[in-house]
């Protein structure tokens, strides 16, 4: 059988109210690493959505040559130029892959500034 001795059972008043509120030598230190905390998600979500608006331009474009490119395929087919249909059919296909790996980047610039907002918010709740 195991006995527990009073001074693990019994807890002084005086030490746990001493304990209990913030030392403000401590609570500075404490403040400043949650500003900085908190400053940094808010640096975050910008860079993300920076990245994010980059990306998208980039995604714009690619997608304004795959169209173009369909023009030129078009063009090619009528004046039966099989070679520069070819061509413009692989220039295509290469701005719509490229076009689709940004889509999938955007995706995830997204769920990331999602998460980080619901982190900011949750811990600015917190406060």
């Amino acid at each position: 059988m195991v006995r527990l001795s009073n001074s693990f059972t019994h807890i002084k008043p005086t030490l746990y109210s001493q304990n209990s509120q913030p030392d403000s030598k401590n609570a500075q230190p404490l403040a400043d690493t949650w500003n900085h905390y908190l400053q940094s998600l808010h640096e975050a979500i910008a860079e993300s959505n920076t990245a994010k608006e980059i990306i998208q331009k980039d995604y714009d474009r690619l997608q304004a040559l795959a169209i173009a490119w369909e023009k030129e395929i078009q063009i090619a087919l009528k004046n039966s130029r099989e070679d520069r249909v070819r061509q413009a059919l692989a220039y295509k296909q290469n701005c719509t892959a490229r076009a689709r790996e940004l889509k999938n980047l955007i995706e995830r610039y997204v769920i990331h500034t999602s998460i980080l907002q619901t982190r900011l918010v949750y811990w600015e709740n917190q406060l």
